[in-house]
């Protein structure tokens, strides 16, 4: 033939060596075996395909897949990678870094809140959790407002027994005294249904 108007084709053996030069469109893959591109290459004779690379195509996929190669064919796995994902234990959220399916213990329904729980289909209020996290923080509230008590009665007793305390003194200390009572009679247990009483004014 005068003109040639395709060019050569590379012809490989069996043992996957070049007997006939050529191009071959070959498929690259990284070292997890993961489709990265399709390219031309000139296989002079007596060599093989470069490291991590198929003649065969993989087809066209949907975006929640991948294209892997195991050593044997192409497999499509399902790639979630990006995925914001929440473990059913204790909603921390992770984003999915490799491909495959939703690890067991994780959803990607993202809690309402931090006192949900996982009944194994959908994230429920754990009232219990909650009550319990009102308690916590009651509990250290009361916990600051008797230390800042203490503090202002320790002044002003000291002024008292010093016998320099002024009026205004001596019925602010009455105040506080009352105050630290009242606070201490608080039961954290009936939060949030709780009557802080008001702080003494100087």
């Amino acid at each position: 033939m005068k003109y040639k108007l395709q060019p050569a084709l590379a012809v490989l053996d069996k043992n996957g060596l070049t007997i006939s030069a050529g191009w071959a469109i070959i498929y690259n893959v990284n070292t997890e075996g993961e489709f990265l591109r399709a390219t031309y290459q000139y296989l002079p004779v007596g060599v093989g395909l470069p490291a991590n690379a198929y003649l065969d195509a993989p087809k066209s996929v949907k975006d929640n897949q991948a294209i892997i190669h195991n050593g044997q064919q192409w497999t499509y796995p399902k790639d979630l990678r990006g995925t914001k994902v929440y473990s059913t234990k204790t909603g921390a959220e992770k984003t999915m870094q490799e491909v495959g399916e939703i690890p067991d213990g994780y959803t990607t329904t993202k809690p309402i809140s931090e006192f949900d729980s996982w009944d194994g289909e959908k994230w429920v209020l754990d009232t219990e959790k909650q009550h319990q996290h009102d308690i916590n923080v009651a509990t250290s509230q009361k916990k600051q407002l008797l230390s800042k008590a203490t503090e202002q009665i320790s002044y002003l007793q000291d002024a008292v027994d010093s016998q320099i305390a002024t009026e205004q003194e001596i019925q602010l200390l009455a105040k506080w005294k009352k105050y630290r009572a009242l606070v201490n009679r608080i039961d954290v247990q009936q939060v949030p249904n709780i009557d802080w009483p008001n702080i003494p004014n100087s």
